[in-house]
């Protein structure tokens, strides 16, 4: 029976909750990485295959060199890696080789393999509702209301003009939330809604300009606070999660507004960047870097607007929505690059086979990884690799030479900086047990107890004040 004819078993209780803590730990105990589960390597999709009947090594190679997800850090399958997996395995007594060389599951391979789709299909059920409209709006609004209070009640405090045009932009931010859901959701004129954050950012940026103008002619004291630290960078964690989770739900739904707001989200973060460069400034009693920060990136606001209004306004024929660049489409363009390459890299390729190649490795990749093949992009296929290949094509990482696709230098290099990156994180992935989780966790409650004990020692403000 086929892996996925597995699926038709599972109730939506079952999905929601998993298969439990027993089935979680089984699980875990056979996959090497920070997290250990199945989608972080090909091993999983390597026991799949066997799975699934294909049991000589020869064609476990041929299946594997095509596979595409893009969770992982790996840049493409090599038939060395194969051998590592057929080794790791029975080492683990998943499998059996057998006189004729063909393999098959132990029964501890076929219970890990089970496991981890139903695994892979309980942490894509809920990876649909964190990747749905409604829970990034609800997400989104949330944390700016918790934003624009804290900005504001701090930037009052000590009277830094960043922080308060900061603490009212995310305030006003709540207008795009409600832009997304009326105009956007409600009335389906997502181009509309979409124009509208965009003036609002835009907007947003005449009034760091006229502030920062006023700062310039009139500076006021900027009082530097631990607090106001703090402050600033959970604003930059927060609103560079809120500008990833929007830019891919954006553009996996093919949401203009949500892709738009990703945009204004992407501000924020430079504004948060600007308000922690001003209050170090500060601390040498120099007030006025506030607002030329402020002022510069009115800037590149003015840009970005102008650049996404116009796209945004073309003739309908003439519109492409993956013209519409925002910053979460680099985990699938680094993903996409780095399988390019590698495949290009590892064997002469037309560039009719790469895109065939591409296209049944991702389908086997959903096949077995759900939601982490393609983090629910439906419209990941052919047609995103050719225009990819055209880009990279185009940067001068490619290029055809008798009808075969063939790096360049600068190809190559980027080539091996990506498996410079892979080696580096499987290497880490084999150390990170036992002792070395255990030190991870001790650092991090340490760390953050220091932060705790500095924010709210009176003390150590008052220093930083007199400074």
């Amino acid at each position: 029976m086929p892996l996925t004819d597995l699926k038709s078993k599972y109730s939506r209780k079952d999905l929601k909750f998993g298969p439990r803590d027993k089935g979680a730990k089984f699980v875990s105990k056979y996959y090497e990485g920070h997290h250990k589960e199945p989608h972080e390597d090909f091993l999983y999709g390597f026991l799949c295959l066997i799975y699934d009947g294909i049991n000589h090594i020869d064609d476990l190679k041929s299946e594997m060199r095509v596979f595409f997800i893009s969770a992982t850090k790996q840049v493409v399958i090599e038939d060395n890696d194969v051998e590592e997996y057929i080794q790791k395995a029975k080492r683990k007594k998943l499998i059996k080789v057998n006189e004729n060389q063909t393999i098959e599951l132990t029964k501890s391979g076929k219970e890990l393999v089970e496991l981890s789709y139903f695994w892979n299909l309980h942490t894509s059920y809920w990876m649909r509702l964190l990747f749905s409209k409604t829970s990034v709006l609800l997400v989104s609004a949330g944390c700016l209301i918790i934003l624009s209070v804290l900005k504001i009640l701090t930037g009052l405090q000590l009277g830094s003009q960043g922080m308060l045009t900061e603490g009212f932009e995310n305030l006003t931010d709540l207008i795009k939330v409600a832009i997304i859901i009326i105009i956007g959701l409600k009335l389906k004129n997502d181009k509309l809604a979409s124009i509208f954050i965009i003036l609002l950012m835009m907007i947003t940026g005449v009034m760091l300009v006229w502030s920062g103008i006023v700062n310039l002619l009139n500076p006021k004291s900027i009082v530097p606070t631990v607090q106001a630290y703090s402050i600033g960078f959970l604003s930059i964690v927060l609103n560079v999660c809120l500008m990833y989770l929007k830019g891919m739900v954006g553009r996996t739904s093919g949401n203009l507004s949500l892709l738009s707001d990703s945009k204004d989200s992407a501000l924020n973060v430079k504004l948060s960047i600007s308000v922690i460069i001003g209050l170090t400034f500060a601390v040498f009693k120099i007030y006025y870097i506030d607002a030329i920060v402020g002022i510069i990136i009115a800037g590149f606001v003015f840009k970005e607007g102008i650049e996404f209004i116009s796209e945004l306004i073309k003739k309908e024929e003439d519109f492409d929505i993956t013209s519409l660049k925002v910053y979460a489409d680099t985990i699938y363009e680094n993903r996409l690059t780095g399988y390019i390459l590698g495949s290009i890299r590892r064997e002469n390729l037309t560039r009719e086979k790469l895109i065939a190649n591409f296209s049944k490795g991702l389908s086997r990749g959903r096949q077995y990884y759900e939601g982490f093949a393609d983090f629910f992009y439906d419209e990941l296929g052919a047609i995103t690799a050719e225009k990819h290949l055209d880009r990279l094509l185009e940067g001068g990482y490619i290029e055809i030479l008798h009808n075969q696709l063939v790096l360049t230098r600068k190809g190559l290099r980027a080539f091996y900086r990506a498996k410079m990156k892979e080696f580096k994180q499987r290497s880490e992935d084999i150390e990170m047990t036992g002792h070395k989780i255990f030190k991870s966790i001790s650092c991090f409650i340490f760390i953050t107890l220091i932060v705790l004990l500095i924010i709210y020692t009176p003390e150590i403000n008052t220093w930083l004040a007199n400074l």
